[in-house]
């Protein structure tokens, strides 16, 4: 039985072939896009999983107050928690710590391009807890010493031409020489914890005394360097331990005014995909991504899943007769049913089919994304995500073919040899039209989205900062004294200023800290820089001076915004006044300068402080004469090469940083919702032509008969064409005041964004209809001109 159904869907297959490579192409393209959020999704769920032990080892996390409402937690502890836990408290069989600060960090954005690794200082436990093994090195004594280093394979492969590297030295920036003592090998699974090479703890107190690192980073005070993971003792649920751990917390922290933190465990396979956290150690993606990506798979797939129903709607006028015929010799209602399924589920399994190479060709360029980069996004394409995407594709066809294998199935047999296309769903609304004005209302939806993000994207790159970025090539000290290169770069007459500060604003980058008015604590974001950064930078002050260069490190330069924050109501009442950082000293105001964006157009203005500590300067802000741009860029070059000759330079225009950034957050955004905004109207168009293709071969005759009465071509088009018309009308009216809506919603998140006008609707509007009229009249256009003496002769 179930061979004559795929024997007859073949044959119905090959025999409409217009509406089967519409049906095809269609669902191809969708499952291409939902298998890659697919193998993307396995990817993501397959962190940590190789790990055997993974359900007894948790991360402890913390929240506090200050905490943003979008941030669940921190991924990060005090550094003297783990130890403070096991001493006085049973539970925990062993713990492990990874503490930043050693080489890069692992996402890719500030890169210093003469350190040769990222990774952290590690505790020797790391390896047996995380079930890393051994290529060359002892596990046991590989992080004992002070100044000692573990690699990973591919590390050592890149940074030695020798099959065992162990014995050999690497320089790690300002850090130091640390002697490699071990090589591991690849692991077979993925981990959240990304990392080059792993140095020994035991050389943080080294490296504190000699002040390179903060010198309180081994403190209860610093919650922002330290993951912490502990392996649970067998039969002992987390609730114990974290009872432990508030007692601990109040204990730290109960006495102290200006800091608080609650600490609580995570299971190290609820990291990724988990809850949105703070200062994660490695790659991932939360949760809320991951119904993001399985919602925007839905929009796609439902989409094709219309177009299928449409057609296969639409074509129950040539297939009524079938219907009707095999009801008459016997047929029951599932046979039929399953019939039409079967034509169903063999459509899409073909798209699978084809949609597997699609993948392929579209995998590059998907990972080329910046999000695919940063947070090293891969497509498991393994079996068992082969099967389920095989799965899926015959769930959709199932979904797909359901309604009109049930529309086909309970028409009786007399009904059947007579014109379906009268039966009326939705009230007075055809199930097709309805489908139709949902595909059209989606397209205009997608269109007018993709319209708005660019436009986001743009303002950010475009709109005035407050400060003055043209003409600035941000230089990376990479540890160069910023003094020595900055008095070098003053002597050449191509540059114009120069100053240092911690990172560029309106990049991504900021740092904040809570300080105390009064005894009343205020968050405050800050900037290290030096003495000419506001005149550099073009910042405007409204009270008071700028620092000197000997000035002593205690003073601040603060915006209007935290002036108005601290209860000052005029930027004068603020000068002289003292205000208490995080660390307990004590810093004087001596300026208040004009707001602003400090941070990216994403956030308010908020309150923000200027610091003079060449400690933490980061970057030369290099201000260049435009009309001699190419030569001051050769100006910097050879300055750096007198400078620090045995380090490569970075430098960048820092416009382009700042552009950099919005491509970031809105650039991978664009590409995406444009790609599937291109799909859907492409579907529907394709939908759409099935369904003008069908209309007009229908009323074909009475075309005919009304051309042979003198009806012109004109008036034919319009006939057959203005029931879409008033489809596509329908869909407009419909998504036009819903798009405002939905993207108002999460347009309301951006602090400076931009205005959702009556331009960019007609915009999406135009686009949508122009496509849809276009499909509309070149069918009617080929119908209005078919000769009647053909169409009639049988008659």
């Amino acid at each position: 039985m179930f061979y004559n159904y795929f024997k007859i869907s073949i044959r119905n297959i090959r025999k409409h072939k217009l509406f089967s490579f519409i049906n095809v192409f269609g669902l191809s393209f969708s499952l291409s896009i939902c298998l890659i959020i697919i193998m993307l999704l396995a990817d993501q769920f397959s962190y940590d999983r190789f790990n055997t032990e993974a359900d007894g080892i948790y991360r402890i996390n913390h929240t506090r107050s200050d905490l943003d409402a979008i941030v669940e937690g921190m991924a990060t502890s005090p550094m003297p928690l783990a130890e403070e836990l096991a001493r006085k408290y049973t539970g925990v069989s062993s713990y492990t710590r990874l503490t930043r600060g050693f080489g890069n960090g692992w996402v890719k954005l500030m890169q210093d391009v003469n350190i040769p690794l990222s990774g952290f200082f590690a505790d020797p436990s790391f390896f047996n807890m995380f079930q890393y093994e051994f290529e060359y090195g002892n596990s046991e004594t590989a992080l004992l010493e002070p100044y000692s280093v573990v690699l990973s394979k591919e590390t050592a492969e890149k940074l030695f031409n020798k099959e065992n590297p162990v014995g050999e030295t690497i320089i790690v920036g300002e850090l130091g020489s640390y002697k490699v003592t071990g090589v591991l090998k690849r692991i077979e699974g993925k981990s959240h914890i990304k990392f080059d090479g792993l140095a020994s703890m035991a050389t943080l107190e080294s490296l504190v005394k000699k002040e390179t690192l903060p010198e309180n980073l081994m403190s209860w005070r610093n919650r922002s360097w330290t993951w912490t993971y502990v392996k649970l003792e067998e039969n002992i649920e987390p609730e114990t331990i974290e009872k432990n751990l508030a007692i601990i917390s109040d204990e730290q922290y109960g006495a102290m005014d200006d800091m608080d933190a609650e600490f609580y465990l995570q299971n190290i396979r609820a990291i990724s995909p988990g809850p949105m956290i703070g200062n994660q150690i490695g790659p991932g993606i939360p949760m809320i991504f991951v119904y993001f990506l399985a919602g925007m798979a839905i929009v796609v797939i439902v989409s094709s899943c219309f177009n299928y129903t449409n057609l296969s709607i639409a074509r129950s006028l040539n297939r009524a007769r079938e219907v009707g015929i095999r009801k008459v010799f016997g047929a029951v209602r599932f046979q039929i049913l399953m019939q039409f399924l079967t034509e169903s589920i063999i459509i899409s399994v073909l798209a699978f089919v084809f949609s597997l190479g699609i993948v392929q060709l579209m995998e590059p360029i998907f990972l080329d994304l910046n999000f695919s980069q940063l947070l090293d996004w891969n497509l498991n394409q393994s079996l068992e995500v082969y099967l389920i995407c095989l799965a899926f594709s015959i769930a959709v066809g199932f979904l797909a073919g359901i309604v009109p294998a049930s529309f086909h199935s309970s028409v009786r047999a007399l009904q059947a040899l007579k014109n379906l296309s009268g039966v009326k769903v939705f009230s007075k609304l055809g199930l097709r039209n309805a489908l139709i004005v949902a595909q059209f209302g989606l397209s205009v939806f997608l269109v007018i989205t993709v319209k708005l993000i660019y436009d986001q994207m743009n303002f950010m790159v475009d709109s005035d900062y407050g400060f003055e970025a043209d003409n600035i090539v941000v230089v990376k000290l990479n540890n160069t004294d910023s003094n020595q290169l900055k008095h070098e770069l003053l002597t050449y007459p191509e540059i114009r200023s120069v100053s240092a500060a911690g990172f560029v604003p309106a990049s991504g980058s900021s740092t904040s800290t809570t300080v105390l008015i009064d005894k009343v604590e205020k968050e405050l974001q800050y900037f290290e820089v030096d003495e000419d950064y506001v005149e550099n930078m073009g910042l405007t002050l409204v009270a008071g001076s700028s620092f000197t260069k000997d000035i002593n490190q205690r003073k601040l330069v603060i915006n209007e915004e935290a002036s108005t924050s601290f209860g000052y109501p005029h930027p004068l009442d603020a000068i002289g006044q003292i205000v208490v950082l995080e660390d307990s000293i004590s810093y004087e105001v001596i300026g208040v300068m004009k707001n602003y964006n400090h941070e990216t157009f994403l956030s308010s203005i908020k309150p923000m402080a200027l610091i003079y500590n060449p400690k933490e300067f980061g970057i030369l802000q290099v201000r260049v004469n435009s009309s001699s741009y190419e030569q001051a860029i050769e100006s910097i070059e050879t300055a750096w090469e007198k400078v620090n000759p045995d380090l490569k330079i970075e430098y960048k225009l820092m416009s382009d940083e700042i552009a950099f950034f919005a491509d970031l957050m809105f650039g991978d955004l664009t590409k995406i919702v444009s790609f599937i905004s291109f799909l859907a109207i492409i579907i529907a168009c394709l939908g759409l032509m099935g369904m003008v293709v069908f209309s007009t071969q229908s009323r074909l005759k009475e075309v005919s008969i009304r051309k042979v009465l003198g009806a012109s071509n004109q008036a034919l088009i319009f006939i057959l064409s203005k029931g879409f018309a008033k489809l596509l009308l329908l869909a407009v009216i419909i998504s036009v005041p819903l798009t405002w809506v939905i993207n108002n919603s999460w347009m309301n998140f951006i602090a400076f964004r931009v205005e959702i006008g009556a331009g960019v609707m007609l915009f999406g509007v135009a686009i949508v209809a122009v496509l849809g009229l276009i499909v509309v009249g070149s069918q009617t256009w080929q119908a209005a001109n078919t000769n009647p003496s053909k169409v009639l002769r049988d008659e």
